[in-house]
């Protein structure tokens, strides 16, 4: 279990980075049902960061607990971006900015879940699946994108 656990770390610190994303967004944003929708894929983020944590310690390891730095520069550069468009599209700028995001953690577990040949790590990662695909058409409807 130490490779699947090295596994869950890795998706755990994205997910940590995408929901550092989210409540910057969250700081940001002007439209209140926007806002309601963030903050529930926000909790949806929480839900599978937890849920991955649980399992990397039923295997006596230690979980993720912090984003990388390659989320810190995502987000600096979000803000930067952000900041540049003009006020009245900053929510729609956060939209985008987020469904990008989404698809990058959305493929990654996607990805994990055809190619694992364990049978419990697949279970989980179909399961975390299953979560992130309401946030997945949210974004994508917001943004008016397709992906997937």
């Amino acid at each position: 279990m130490s490779q699947a656990a090295h596994l869950f770390n890795a998706l755990i610190r994205r997910g940590i980075d995408d929901r550092a994303l989210y409540r910057r967004a969250l700081a940001q944003v002007r439209e209140p049902g926007l806002r309601a929708l963030l903050n529930e894929n926000a909790q949806a983020l929480d839900q599978l960061i937890d849920d991955l944590q649980a399992h990397v310690r039923a295997w006596n390891k230690v979980p993720a607990s912090h984003g990388t730095l390659m989320g810190a520069v995502r987000g600096a550069m979000a803000d930067a971006t952000i900041s540049r468009s003009d006020q009245s599209h900053r929510d729609t700028a956060w939209v985008r900015c987020l469904a990008r995001c989404e698809c990058a953690l959305w493929d990654r577990f996607e990805r994990h879940a055809q190619r694992t040949a364990d049978g419990e790590v697949a279970q989980v990662l179909h399961r975390q699946l299953s979560r992130l695909h309401r946030v997945h058409l949210d974004m994508h409807c917001l943004a008016g994108t397709t992906h997937g």
